[in-house]
């Protein structure tokens, strides 16, 4: 018994430092990054999305007005990833993303492709007042 206990006292303070540190922490997870579109008076705001390839980012886009518009960009979107928690992955993936009025609209999206590309609205109203933009991916 006077072994067991000897062999326990020499071995504490090994064992010690793996009882007594807390755990290492996991690294976090890199915020993803956001960029806001503001529908409003018919025009998008910025005009000039610009994003990275292959880096997720959180589209939130919000319509000001009290008509509602649409963020179309088929060619973006036929080469990017989506997520959608609303279930809209697909009608995205279609290439457009219809904004009632007053109200926001969110995804993430992971461009796949470089380069620029067109974004408009389809509303008649919108097309006739110009609403464009373009959207860069670097």
């Amino acid at each position: 018994m006077k072994r067991i206990a000897l062999a326990l006292a020499a071995a504490l303070p090994l064992l010690a430092p793996m009882v007594a540190t807390p755990l290492e922490a996991a690294p976090a997870a890199r915020p993803i990054p956001t960029r806001t579109v503001v529908m409003e008076n018919r025009n998008f705001h910025p005009q000039v999305i610009r994003l990275r390839v292959n880096v997720p980012t959180r589209i939130v886009l919000v319509n000001r007005d009290v008509s509602g518009h649409n963020f179309s960009a088929k060619g973006f979107f036929a080469h990017a990833d989506i997520r959608d928690g609303r279930g809209g992955a697909q009608a995205i993936r279609e290439g457009i993303i219809t904004v009632p009025s007053e109200s926001t609209r969110e995804f993430v999206v992971t461009p796949r492709v470089r380069g620029p590309f067109d974004l408009t609205s389809s509303v008649a109203l919108d097309v006739a007042s110009g609403m464009q933009g373009q959207i860069l991916v670097y």
